[in-house]
């Protein structure tokens, strides 16, 4: 009767044990989703920059330093979303294992990009400006139709270079004479971008640290829950072949009774 009582509480144990994998299992599902999404649009965007602007022999030069960056991090952000959700929905250790190994590195790079930017002493001008050079036109067009200025500096860079200037770098004013007659004129814009950005980003710090950190805690998370659901099975799997060895040896020694 005790062996019997003591088996039954296992029995509990193991059955409480299984609901709480699978809640835990459905909420690092839910958020290596949400990694994956944000992922497929950082890689989305940057496939777009790509294919509008940048040339092979650009891309392989390795100077892209800010289109490097955002590739990397779209892709392990990717990459750690896809394991996450197969792990989460397979209950696998050796895919748990390989997705608690990849939350570390990219943790891990995540914080060596923060120091080297620290080290190499980089501000958000000097970002800012590696990120213009480096975007497509259409990416430009719309943050100078939104700040209403042309070019990092101002139209004056234009000077120098054979780039055109686009129409997002001109205002557009209708004249209305005295006969009811409209006459458009285009007026060129003479701020540039770059003062606005900073000045957007400096004023909405709080948002987009925000964002970032919600990203490293949601990862800091999973490393959490994925270690625990592996420590877990692993109770899990131990339980299973003890029951199954003293069910072998039960059974060897009823036939040797017989």
């Amino acid at each position: 009767m005790p062996s019997s009582s003591s088996h039954l509480k296992r029995l509990n144990m193991f059955s409480m044990d299984n609901k709480l994998i699978g809640w835990l299992r459905h909420v690092m599902t839910a958020i290596s989703i949400i990694v994956f999404i944000i992922g497929c649009f950082v890689l989305g965007y940057m496939a777009w920059v790509l294919a509008t602007s940048i040339t092979v022999s650009r891309f392989l030069s390795g100077t892209l330093i800010f289109t490097y960056s955002v590739l990397g991090v779209g892709f392990l952000l990717f990459l750690s979303g896809l394991i996450g959700w197969v792990a989460g929905a397979s209950e696998a250790l050796c895919v748990l294992r390989l997705y608690l190994v990849l939350l570390i590195l990219v943790i891990a790079s995540e914080i060596g990009g923060i120091i080297a930017l620290n080290i190499l002493q980089m501000r958000l001008d000097d970002i800012l400006l590696n990120g213009w050079a480096e975007v497509n036109q259409g990416t430009r067009n719309i943050i100078q139709n939104a700040f209403g200025c042309c070019g990092f500096y101002g139209p004056k860079e234009f000077a120098y270079t054979n780039y055109p200037l686009s129409n997002s770098c001109y205002d557009t004013i209708q004249n209305a004479d005295a006969d009811s007659f409209t006459e458009a004129q285009q007026k060129l814009k003479q701020n540039g971008c770059g003062a606005p950005l900073k000045f957007w980003m400096n004023e909405n710090k709080a948002i987009w640290c925000s964002v970032l950190a919600a990203v490293g805690g949601l990862q800091l998370m999973c490393v959490v829950l994925c270690i625990h659901i592996i420590h877990k099975l692993k109770d899990k799997v131990g339980y299973k072949r003890t029951s199954s060895s003293k069910r072998r040896l039960h059974n060897e020694k009823g036939g040797y009774s017989l």
